[in-house]
């Protein structure tokens, strides 16, 4: 039995990047950190409630609650809690708190970052997962399907990553940025629009550059120097005249992408 995975991805420019899937364990830690969290904000919003309900006269209702209110408090926080889960992964590009502390992240099975209409469809099928019993069928949906999906994820299309910054030799990392280039400097706001698979997909590029054809890695460098030029907002002063300018510019993006993922 495995507790993760690899998948292979094919990008847009022909480059085979591998992806490591959390497996039940990480997603475990980050289920619970998440619990947590919701748990405490849940009881301080509970807690001013009752003062302020009290404050205002109402405390026999507190005191006799109605089924009716006791539902519509289980629903109020039932949308809370669903959409503290959708909010974080979408603003903070596919983890919660807890996803962050586990160092896992969400993201389309194709690489491409989550959206909006995914992130609700898995939140909104996690409550499947209980079914019959406490996580069973989504512990048994990760260990079983081929990507290490739940239920939610193979509605959604979305797929469960581990973090691999962490596991990238400060040395190795100076090898692949050696060119960069003082000249070429990005701010946070435009690396964060980056897709948690990009800094993957410019380290195997820059990694294969030397043994590549030399017109295949030009032409392959041209085009993605253009592609991440129209992500990131970044504007050139001068068109790239050769693939050695435009292989620069990515040694230089992965320099600060790999500077900003440390400090984020």
């Amino acid at each position: 039995m495995r507790f993760s995975d690899e998948m292979r991805i094919e990008t847009p420019e022909q480059i085979g990047v591998d992806l490591e899937l959390a497996g039940l364990g990480s997603r475990f830690v980050a289920q619970m950190i998440d619990w947590l969290w919701k748990f405490v904000f849940t009881m301080l919003l509970v807690v001013v409630g009752s003062i302020t309900m009290g404050l205002l006269g109402d405390g026999k209702m507190l005191e006799h609650p109605t089924t009716l209110a006791a539902a519509l408090v289980v629903s109020i926080i039932y949308v809370l809690w669903l959409g503290a889960g959708i909010y974080f992964e979408v603003r903070w590009n596919g983890q919660t708190p807890g996803k962050r502390f586990a160092g896992i992240r969400v993201i389309r099975i194709g690489g491409a970052p989550l959206d909006a209409q995914a992130a609700c469809v898995r939140n909104l099928l996690a409550v499947a997962d209980f079914l019959p019993a406490f996580q069973l069928l989504g512990a048994i949906l990760i260990l079983m399907t081929t990507n290490r999906q739940r239920l939610g994820d193979l509605a959604a299309g979305t797929i469960v990553i581990r973090e691999r910054s962490a596991g990238v030799s400060v040395a190795f990392g100076e090898e692949l940025t050696a060119d960069a280039s003082d000249a070429v400097r990005f701010t946070p706001t435009q690396l964060s629009a980056l897709a948690p698979t990009d800094r993957a997909i410019i380290r195997s590029f820059l990694q294969r550059y030397n043994a590549m054809n030399r017109d295949g890695r030009e032409r392959l460098a041209f085009k993605m120097a253009d592609n991440f030029v129209r992500k990131t907002g970044y504007i050139l002063t001068l068109d790239f005249q050769d693939g050695e300018e435009a292989r620069v510019f990515l040694a230089s993006l992965l320099r600060d992408l790999e500077e900003y993922h440390r400090h984020a």
